[in-house]
């Protein structure tokens, strides 16, 4: 029987033992450390952010390549993301001058992105206010400490903020018609092309960002959620953010009874590793997913191999994390797997458009144990508790009006907790 990872293991001690032995283990281990973050997502209620799913497929740099100029391609199956770093005007005491800053990179864009992209799905608004200073804006991300000059935080964030906002971002599909014909689609994007900010003797800080309409038609379609306390426990480390967002995104994806196989070759194509040293690579992800992801992502089920790497269905990172369900040789209860819609052709209808609105890894985070039943002649979508309900009550009434009005009902249905 294979043995779980550390933070696993640290999890479920958590879990069947309490804290004392938890920490027994993490010490043993010599990562007391690990504990802390384990326990922190554990206790918590998720609390979901977002992130576009072709950047949880494909992703960043994660330090500053030898020509920071040149663009980032990126392939994941039939998908290809192409980044392009692009020339913009920066003030000089001359007056204004191009300058191609280059290609972002490390932990700090993606926390970036993550941050933005969850407040545009939390608003429904491609109006993104970062903060009223940029001090204001780093705590609102998390940053507890914040330091300037040349390698301060708030410098260093600055610099990749504005790498982001001058790159090009372009998403290629390709696949094959019914007559063994090649086709193609291509979007070409950027994440912004509108922002206002100010100039300070330190610097200019952004206070908006207004979201481009294609960039942000394209993330509400293909938002994945993840939990906001794993991202901040995960914020130090580039290899351990891209291996927990891309195991948010494929793992509840996975056919339930066929494991996902990919070579360790495939998997560093979608990280943008070259290949030139792949046993480097391999021991980089393998101490990510022993000793920070499977903490603070205890649900996830995968087996980084020697010579393969094997998914297999697992829940998405919302569920609550403090359920012991990774006993070693246990199936654990598939949380993320659709509830069959009540024989009501109304209700069967109301679920299926509603599902169809909704990127599936969404659909399986919050719908997962949801039913939909009249009574006393009034429809209500019921979850399994409060905190879905209020998230799905303020994020998700658009789509739950399309549904309405697919399956005919004439009133909006009530969100609400299944009694108990």
């Amino acid at each position: 029987m294979r043995k779980a990872p550390l933070g696993q293991r640290i999890h479920l001690a958590l879990v069947n033992e309490g804290p004392g032995a938890a920490i027994a283990i993490a010490r043993e281990a010599g990562q007391p450390d690990l504990f802390d973050r384990i326990q922190a997502v554990a206790s918590e209620d998720p609390s979901p952010s977002f992130l576009h799913s072709a950047l949880c497929a494909m992703s960043l740099p994660v330090r500053r390549p030898s020509d920071d100029r040149a663009p980032i391609i990126r392939q994941d199956g039939q998908y290809t993301l192409a980044i392009t770093p692009k020339a913009i005007l920066r003030r000089n005491s001359g007056g204004q001058r191009l300058e191609v800053l280059g290609v972002p990179y490390g932990p700090l864009p993606r926390l970036i992105l993550i941050h933005v992209m969850t407040e545009a799905v939390r608003t429904k608004s491609r109006q993104i206010t970062l903060g009223k200073t940029f001090t204001d804006w780093m705590r609102r991300m998390g940053f507890r400490t914040i330091s300037y000059g040349p390698r301060g935080s708030a410098t260093l964030i600055r610099q990749q903020l504005d790498r982001l906002l001058a790159c090009e971002w372009m998403i290629r599909w390709d696949g094959e018609d019914a007559q063994g014909s090649r086709e193609f689609g291509i979007k070409e994007i950027k994440l912004t092309t509108e922002y206002v900010g100010v100039d300070t003797p330190g610097g200019g800080f952004l206070r908006e960002i207004m979201l481009t309409e294609g960039f942000y038609e394209h993330l509400r379609k293909h938002a994945v959620p993840l939990n906001e306390t794993a991202i901040r426990q995960l914020r130090e480390s580039a290899t351990a953010l891209d291996l927990y967002t891309w195991l948010a995104y494929r793992l509840p994806r996975i056919h339930a009874k066929r494991p996902a196989v990919l070579s360790w070759q495939q998997l560093a194509v979608h990280f943008g590793n070259e290949g030139s040293n792949i046993r480097k690579f391999r021991q980089t992800v393998r101490d990510a997913w022993e000793r920070q992801v499977s903490g603070v992502y205890p649900e996830a089920r995968a087996d980084f191999e020697t010579s393969v790497i094997r998914l297999h269905a697992s829940p998405p990172p919302l569920q609550r994390a403090l359920v012991p369900v990774l006993a070693v040789g246990r199936q654990p209860l598939d949380v993320s797997a659709p509830v069959a819609p009540p024989p009501d052709d109304t209700a069967a209808k109301f679920m299926k458009a509603l599902r169809s609105r909704l990127d599936p890894a969404i659909a399986r985070a919050w719908l997962a144990e949801s039913s939909f039943e009249e009574k006393d002649g009034t429809w209500r979508l019921l979850l399994p508790t409060k905190f879905k309900a209020d998230w799905i009550r303020q994020h998700l009434a658009i789509e739950i009006d399309h549904a309405r009005a697919t399956s005919g009902l004439v009133a909006p249905p009530i969100v609400a907790v299944k009694p108990r």
